[in-house]
């Protein structure tokens, strides 16, 4: 790989961390309107952590070879 693909791929992945980290704030802000105490509400946001940076992961697999 050159150089170019490797920061496009590095630009993608901090914005698909900053990403999980806005939607685990969401999600751990929902749990807490729903009355859930702040340690469940922790989990129920890093679930959601989890689950976005797993999809971005995924999307990253199948478009990445896509562009090369």
């Amino acid at each position: 790989m050159t150089v170019q693909p490797l920061m496009s791929l590095m630009l993608v992945s901090c914005m698909c961390i900053l990403f999980s980290a806005v939607a685990s704030l969401i999600g751990f802000d929902i749990a807490r309107l729903v009355q859930a105490p702040v340690n469940r509400a922790i989990v129920w946001g890093s679930v959601v952590a989890l689950s976005v940076m797993t999809l971005c992961v995924a999307v990253l697999a199948i478009v990445m070879p896509l562009l090369a």
